[in-house]
């Protein structure tokens, strides 16, 4: 049998957790920032100014019984995939058990609300202040689309991104959405380790 990666236990665990799509959409995510910075970014009201983050802290909405908690993922642009997803397991693990630190919630610079669970095709998820947008990942399932002049079922995630139109317009949100797609399709382009 192959030998695990490093930080990968064999079926898949990641120092302790399970390797699952969101660490990949959280890379894809990132990746798409550095090309659209003013989306990693937020407004401050009293300077009037659009300060952009040169760092990449990205929340991660978790459900709990009496609303959502959103930990944040320090510095995910430096840590693998395997880090990655065990961060987010280990984060929302803490916010269900209410075990999360202050400093677990505070300095976000992007967000990602994964409703695929739940179920649906759309949503439209409300910034996670003083951020400027936030993305919402619904479920992957099989739905029809057109291919070759044929309809044919491909397994696919909707995404639904909110952004600040006093930041970003729509043009900006559908650039980045483009390059986020265009990562997710192509996971191997993707720096699954840390910074290089």
């Amino acid at each position: 049998a192959p030998r695990a990666s490093r930080g990968q236990s064999r079926g898949g665990q990641a120092r302790g957790g399970k390797l699952t799509f969101l660490a990949f959409i959280v890379k894809a995510v990132i990746e798409a920032l550095k090309l659209h910075p003013t989306f990693n970014a937020m407004l401050d009201d009293e300077e009037d100014e659009i300060v952009v983050k040169k760092y990449y802290n990205i929340g991660i909405a978790v459900d709990v019984p009496d609303g959502l908690i959103v930990p944040v993922v320090k510095s995910a642009d430096e840590k693998s995939i395997f880090d990655i997803a065990a961060d987010i397991q280990r984060l929302a693990q803490a916010a269900k058990e209410r075990t999360l630190d202050l400093a677990d919630v505070k300095g976000g610079t992007f967000s990602i609300t994964n409703v695929g669970a739940i179920g649906g095709y759309a949503a439209t998820p409300i910034i996670n202040y003083p951020e400027v947008a936030i993305l919402a990942t619904m479920k992957i399932e099989d739905r029809p689309r057109a291919a070759g002049g044929a309809v044919v079922v491909r397994k696919t995630l909707p995404l639904c991104l909110a952004f600040d139109h006093r930041v970003n317009d729509g043009a900006e949100a559908a650039r980045f959405t483009k390059d986020l797609i265009a990562f997710l399709e192509s996971p191997e382009k993707l720096p699954l380790s840390g910074a290089a």
